[in-house]
């Protein structure tokens, strides 16, 4: 399944639609963030349990966003962010809580690793989190989706490199001290075309053996979405030493299917389900022609697969 942000302006006959689109290609988990504008509707007209309804029709798990402050990393105010997740999961846990189609939480404070005052706050927020989460709805998942960066250089800001096993001791512990159920990491924090699956794989080795320590599932996120770019030195002369967020018009671009199946075939060597982020964005069929094409060869190379 894939990640995207809960559209208010979608009606039902629209969220039909998509997630019929998703079935055909064999998604059947559907993760969904920024979900708050629905809290505004009364129960009986809430467009998120329109969407949960429409999920349990279709066999469809619903992984659901705990929410946060916009700028929660610059602030670092623990009780200040606690307080709005936990008005977040007391409202979901009262309006969606008891819905079938409720698999897990996703918390959305996403890091690589986390040093100094930054680090501090992960180690007391992470835990915090988890623990609401659990009293409000026992019995349900509680999952994380951290990346991992490629940038030794510092091409894209003045970011701490770390190595993988640097990562993996760092994760163990986290996970450990949080109590998270499932991770699943991103197979990118640059997102470039021109990073690798060698240049991933050892960050993949990491994780899973931190959760295979620290008693969490591992899941893998695998982006099928990406900032177009034939290498790190055509990066840096054609946009210069950024990072990419600031590059207008970026050319980001659905991930070519070749280079996907490499993509999935890495992650299925680790990972117990893969999730997604990139599709909602760039492979729905309803965005143009390009992602209707992207679409049916995706659909084509999932059906030599699987059989749904």
């Amino acid at each position: 399944g894939n990640l995207r942000p809960f559209d208010p302006a979608m009606d039902r006959v629209a969220w039909e639609k998509q997630l019929d689109d998703e079935r055909a290609i064999g998604f059947d988990l559907l993760w969904i963030s920024h979900i708050t504008p629905a809290f505004t509707k009364p129960l009986d007209e809430d467009p998120m349990r329109m969407v949960l309804d429409l999920c349990a029709e279709r066999h469809m798990q619903v992984i659901v966003d705990t929410g946060g402050s916009p700028a929660w990393y610059g602030d670092l105010d623990l009780n200040k962010e606690l307080g709005v997740i936990g008005a977040n999961v007391k409202t979901i846990a009262e309006r969606y809580g008891d819905h079938p189609a409720f698999f897990a939480w996703y918390v959305p404070h996403e890091i690589y690793m986390a040093w100094d005052a930054m680090g501090a706050y992960i180690q007391r927020l992470y835990p915090a989190v988890v623990d609401l989460c659990r009293k409000a709805v026992p019995g349900k998942p509680v999952t994380l989706s951290p990346f991992f960066i490629l940038d030794r250089d510092h091409v894209f800001g003045n970011f701490r490199f770390n190595e993988p096993d640097e990562y993996q001791t760092y994760w163990t512990d986290l996970i450990q001290r949080s109590g998270f159920d499932i991770i699943m990491l991103q197979d990118s924090g640059e997102h470039f075309s021109f990073c690798t699956m060698e240049q991933r794989r050892p960050y993949f080795t990491a994780m899973r053996a931190a959760c295979d320590t620290a008693g969490a599932t591992f899941w893998a996120n695998v982006e099928t979405a990406e900032f177009e770019c034939p290498s790190i030195e055509d990066y840096v002369r054609l946009y210069g030493r950024v990072h990419h967020s600031t590059v207008t018009n970026a050319p980001w671009r659905a991930v070519p299917i070749d280079r996907l199946k490499s993509k999935l075939e890495l992650a299925a060597e680790y990972a117990e389900r893969i999730v997604s982020w990139g599709y909602c964005q760039y492979g729905r069929p309803e965005l143009g022609e390009k992602a209707a094409r992207w679409y049916q060869a995706y659909k084509a190379y999932a059906e030599t697969r699987h059989r749904f």
